[in-house]
């Protein structure tokens, strides 16, 4: 039972990184400071981690 709870909790840490990944990329693409290629490199984003983002900052727009 430890072992799934440790796997649960490593699992919860990867997500947790990749969201604040794209919450730091979402407010470097608002600034448009950055292309949006080199936000994908900067950040190691998927192209649909970076469709995420966007369209979030279209809602919020």
């Amino acid at each position: 039972m430890c072992r799934i709870m440790e796997d649960f909790a490593k699992e919860e840490r990867k997500e947790a990184k990749i969201e604040e990944r794209m919450n730091l990329a979402a407010k470097v693409l608002e600034s448009g400071k950055m292309t949006e290629e080199e936000i994908v490199e900067m950040f190691k984003l998927t192209e649909k981690q970076l469709q995420i983002i966007k369209e979030k900052i279209t809602v919020l727009a």
